[in-house]
């Protein structure tokens, strides 16, 4: 029973791992699809003005004269464009730059199905519609804007641009692969997402798999996907998983051996117990043998409940001693193998410390007191100057009030939300935090506020969730269970706590706590 249990809270805290760290990935994707879609939009609507210039000159019957003039010009201004054509009816009749170019010039356009299913939707929607990518008349790859143009409100043709692959990728930042390192990117056609065809990176088949996204570009039908190469929510969850298991089995084997020690000591009293009249003085001799087992076994279970973490120290120690031993044996795999276990034990251990912390939360010994607030928050500033020296932060927090509370939590409260703002600041801004308290009716209101990185409004109430965190443990570090120690402190005291934030702005905690009568405390705004 003790390993199964043991099992499916180590395996849980897995899977929560697992959970939390596909988000993460998921999110950082979704952020990359975004980018890419954006700076993919920007280049084809700066190639909007020099459609519309060009059906300007159509629209005054000016095309004859200035469309080589007008074009050399825009094509100057405009890297992203690399050719303009007319298309009269359905046939291209001029085109620039000519040198190049020359075999498009009377190409029936409408003559393919697919090119004239794409114009027909851009002259239903009467703006710039973009079809490809495909094979250009006069050779490579590239993509096709068509403007329909109207001329005395009759249909006249098209006003074309023409940008091709090389240009296009070089302006969103991918490279003829479609992939760098860290993403995998793929451009399609809606309606051709379904087929193997006409892909912008035609050997890039497989990125609806493992952690993408997909945004829509309107402009052209296109599905713009990322994805990530590597993902490694999955490796850490297992790397967690077996941690897991084998503390399973250790602490189980631990229990195990005391839970059969009193067994065999109340078989032996049995057993003497039956010989008591013969065996008297031997008796009494392994009665003073059994009181010394007993305090030897008591001392044993003290010491033993203090050293829970040991099984972790003994797996760390031992694979670093392995890496020490081995260093020029083992490859690079073993030695990052060796890293990740090594790593992992070490998060386990702060976790396990952790949750006994929040475990303890609402056992207080002491008795409420008179706590000065001003010399609580001078020995939680004292506890953090190094921090706050390293990254010159100025808390400030006037003079407060005296309140009755328990000593030792408020100063948990103080240190994890100040922690927090000394934490989350944006490199090269020194942090501000200001603490300000008001008695509000039959409370005290509590804020600190700070200017560092803020939260998303829908974060406002999972970061008080036990082990929630918005961010990588190589952006910051921390085990997750802050905010959900402040929260539960603040419960257990009678109180509430919230959080208002805007990212890139800061942010500001609030709590309450019960004003006690019993005190007569003035109201005092800090």
């Amino acid at each position: 029973m003790v390993f199964i249990v043991s099992l499916l809270i180590t395996q849980g805290i897995a899977y929560r791992i697992y959970t939390v760290e596909k988000e993460n990935e998921f999110l950082q994707v979704k952020q990359e699809a975004g980018h890419i879609k954006n700076k993919f939009e920007s280049a084809l609507y700066q190639s909007t003005n020099a459609s519309r210039i060009i059906a300007f000159l159509i629209e005054r019957n000016l095309i004859d004269t200035y469309f080589e003039t007008v074009s050399e010009e825009l094509i100057s201004q405009n890297n992203l464009v690399d050719a303009l054509q007319l298309v009269k009816d359905n046939k291209i009749i001029k085109t620039y730059p000519l040198k190049g170019n020359e075999v498009t010039i009377g190409y029936s356009v409408l003559r393919d199905s697919f090119h004239r299913k794409e114009a027909l939707k851009a002259l239903k929607r009467r703006e710039l519609y973009f079809e490809g990518p495909i094979k250009l008349k006069q050779g490579g790859v590239g993509i096709v804007g068509r403007l329909p143009v109207y001329r005395n409100k009759v249909f006249w043709g098209f006003s074309a641009v023409i940008i091709r692959k090389e240009t296009l990728l070089h302006a969103i930042g991918i490279d003829s692969t479609g992939k760098n390192d860290t993403y995998s990117y793929q451009l399609v056609k809606s309606e051709r997402e379904s087929s193997n065809s006409d892909f912008m990176f035609n050997d890039l088949y497989d990125y609806k798999s493992g952690i993408f996204y997909k945004e829509h570009v309107k402009i052209g039908d296109w599905e713009v996907y990322a994805k990530l190469n590597n993902p490694h929510y999955l490796d850490r969850a297992l790397q967690f998983s077996f941690l897991g298991l084998l503390f399973s089995f250790l602490f189980t084997l631990f229990m195990w051996h005391l839970s059969v020690q009193p067994q065999k000591l109340k078989l032996l009293v049995e057993k003497k117990t039956k010989a008591l009249d013969r065996l008297n003085r031997e008796l009494e001799d392994r009665a003073h043998e059994l009181t010394a087992s007993n305090k030897e076994l008591e001392q044993f279970a003290y010491i033993a409940s203090h050293d829970l973490q040991e099984p972790l120290r003994m797996v760390s120690a031992y694979l670093t001693q392995i890496e020490r031993k081995y260093f020029h044996v083992l490859d690079e795999n073993g030695k990052k193998y060796i890293y990740f276990a090594v790593e992992g034990a070490k998060r386990m251990r702060s976790i396990i410390l952790d949750v006994l912390e929040f475990s303890r939360v609402g056992k207080y010994v002491e008795k409420q007191e008179k706590i000065d607030l001003n010399q609580l928050l001078d020995e939680v500033c004292m506890g953090l100057q190094k921090t706050i020296e390293e990254k010159r932060a100025v808390i400030s927090y006037g003079v407060l009030p005296e309140i009755v509370s328990h000593r030792y939590p408020m100063l948990q409260v103080f240190q994890n939300l100040i922690g927090n703002s000394l934490k989350y600041c944006e490199g090269g801004r020194s942090p501000v935090i200001r603490v300000s308290v008001v008695r509000h009716h039959d409370e005290w209101l509590f804020s600190v506020k700070d200017n560092g990185i803020g939260i998303d409004k829908e974060y406002a109430e999972k970061i008080f969730v036990i082990f929630q965190r918005l961010h990588s443990k190589d952006q910051y570090s921390g085990s997750g269970l802050g905010l959900a120690i402040v929260k539960k402190i603040i419960n257990n005291l009678g109180g509430a706590v919230w959080l208002e934030s805007e990212v890139g702005f800061g942010s500001t905690f609030y709590f309450t706590l019960p004003y006690k009568n019993d005190i007569q405390n003035k109201s005092v705004i800090a």
